[in-house]
């Protein structure tokens, strides 16, 4: 890694990178979160049975967790940002054909297109995040990448719904795309490259194969990415089935969407929160501190439905999410000259592993009951704290 990037100050052509691809997360998580809103359509158009969706949703996340890594790999040798810029037009492309897909081979397509463009974009995004903060406030600069993506996976179903109801199937592509794709090549233009010093270091390392530098990035992050997976677990597992359980206790869908939003607003907050300060008191201890809080808020939120229990909920969600930025920051810190691969496994690998999760609790939900196996859920993240806490005691 080139001093450049360690604790100069940022530089204008560095700043101009950040602004690119903090812009670029939100405008392809906008995007790639249309498929739930898109289903009901095509259950219209062409008979989507909830089995296919499945397969729909099964194949956005098996080519995040498959994909992710082998992007990164190849990210990390690029000199421009191809994957960064270029992956949210194809996200754009599928997310604004889908809804005109004829059949459901057409719609595997249009999806296809849409999870790699994800899977494209994330490795490289973040990589170039860091790359361009350097030591310079790390975690708060790839918290803002965070929050970027968050706000756009928020908005995202209202803005298809909008756009649709305004334009009609048949325009939203034509007005969409060409757009997307002069904001990327104004982008491409502006945003920097590889500098000398970093090519020259590239150059200067033993060459690696994709299942070495795995093999290496895990032996060094490994632990990271089970903490980022037990961490975005719990939050995915509560998160899709809280605005059911809400239902069943006589609330209304408006509500559970309500509550939904208001849950991933205060997890994109936190998330600037706790890279702002993992940059002031250390990375561990807020990792650490938030993940051994956070339960505590969770079990007495999915108590009931009152105010009081879903204030609660929203604080358990951003003590748990507080630390999205600062895994990310410490595995970026461990493994410099790898930061889009190491982005895919702290991120992409962990979240894929997350929402594979939650299928055996749908499952356990329904034999025991849906408020049970959450509040069993609520208090993994204490099996980290338990693990951390013995660790340090060992070592005394």
């Amino acid at each position: 890694m080139s001093t450049k990037r360690t604790n100069s100050p940022i530089s204008a052509q560095d700043k101009k990178t950040l602004f690119g691809v903090i812009f670029l997360h939100g405008l392809n998580d906008m995007h790639s979160t249309a498929l739930p809103t898109v289903i009901p359509m095509l259950a219209k158009s062409i008979s989507l049975t909830m089995s296919q969706a499945g397969f729909l949703n099964a194949l956005f996340g098996l080519t995040n967790i498959f994909g992710q890594p082998m992007f990164g790999f190849i990210a990390d040798k690029l000199r421009r940002p191809w994957f960064a810029v270029w992956g949210p037009l194809l996200s754009v492309i599928g997310a604004s054909l889908l809804p005109l897909a004829p059949s459901y081979g057409t719609s595997f397509i249009f999806v296809g297109m849409m999870s790699v463009g994800t899977s494209l974009f994330h490795p490289q995004g973040t990589g170039r995040c860091g790359a361009a903060a350097g030591g310079n406030a790390l975690a708060f600069y790839l918290s803002l990448f965070q929050a970027s993506g968050s706000f756009g996976s928020a908005v995202g179903p209202i803005y298809v719904v909008f756009m649709i109801s305004m334009l009609g199937k048949p325009l939203f592509p034509i007005a969409v795309i060409p757009a997307v794709a002069l904001i990327c090549l104004y982008l491409w233009r502006h945003m920097e490259a590889r500098t000398e010093d970093e090519l020259l270091e590239m150059s200067a390392r033993p060459r690696q194969h994709f299942f070495e530098n795995l093999r290496y990035l895990i032996s060094k992050v490994g632990w990271i990415v089970s903490i980022t997976s037990v961490r975005d677990a719990v939050f995915q597992s509560i998160k899709i089935f809280l605005p059911t359980l809400l239902i069943t206790r006589g609330s209304s869908i408006a509500m559970g969407g309500m509550t939904l939003f208001a849950a991933t607003l205060s997890a994109t907050l936190a998330g600037v929160a706790g890279g702002k300060l993992a940059d002031v008191i250390g990375d561990e201890r807020v990792l650490f501190g938030a993940l051994a809080i956070s339960p505590v808020f969770l079990i007495v939120g999915l108590h009931d439905s009152s105010l009081l229990c879903l204030i609660s909920l929203m604080v358990g969600f951003a003590f748990l999410q507080a630390s999205t930025p600062v895994t990310t920051a410490m595995a970026q810190r461990r493994c410099p000259d790898s930061r889009s691969m190491v982005s895919s496994l702290s991120n992409g690998v962990s979240w894929g592993i997350a929402n594979l999760f939650v299928t055996p609790v749908g499952v356990i939900a329904d034999i025991v009951g849906l408020q049970a196996t959450l509040n069993v859920v609520a208090f993994l993240p204490w099996i980290v704290t338990i693990l951390y806490t013995g660790r340090r005691l060992l070592k005394k």
